[in-house]
């Protein structure tokens, strides 16, 4: 319940970034995705999205795991536009800003329990490409890769990484 409020007042806070109320055509995406948080294993994850006729989308990713008595999850929420360089329609260039949730929480079975978040900010590139498309749908593939800054010690250490493949279906309301 408390990851659901976190995710929901971070995608209000995207929403008032933006100008997403003054968009008349709205396309809504959802999809399977595989998350690589830096320890080269993919992840499976979901993705939902949301795209406005400017060109600018939300998104949604969220992966979790379960090992023992550790609980892991991580919730990243972008807003990205389209960074029209190509000649192809089908094929789009994003670029945009991400905010992660990282939640670990370790629960012993003779101990307290013990929790931790770690929110950051951080910048997403991506790449997508068009499969198919008919009418209002559309079904794609995408790399979309996210770098946040490590901590106050960004300055002497490397950054934090995630990469994101998701293969998803939009349908234009």
């Amino acid at each position: 319940m408390f990851r659901l409020a976190v995710a929901s007042r971070l995608i209000l806070l995207l929403l008032a970034i933006g100008s997403a109320a003054t968009q008349a055509q709205i396309a809504v995406q959802a999809g399977e995705s595989l998350i690589e948080q830096g320890d080269f294993i993919l992840h499976p994850g979901i993705q939902l999205g949301l795209s406005l006729a400017d060109g600018s989308r939300y998104r949604l990713d969220f992966t979790g795991r379960r090992f023992g008595s550790f609980l892991e999850t991580t919730t990243m929420i972008t807003r990205d536009e389209i960074f029209p360089i190509f000649p192809w329609p089908e094929l789009t260039a994003r670029y945009g800003v991400t905010l992660m949730d990282a939640y670990i929480a370790y629960d012993p079975p003779n101990g307290p329990k013990e929790t931790a978040h770690e929110f950051n900010i951080g910048l997403s590139l991506g790449l997508g490409y068009t499969l198919w498309q008919h009418e209002d749908w559309k079904v794609k593939a995408e790399w979309n890769s996210q770098i946040f800054a490590a901590g106050f010690a960004f300055l002497v250490l490397t950054t934090a990484r995630k990469s994101i493949f998701t293969l998803g279906a939009e349908v234009t309301l």
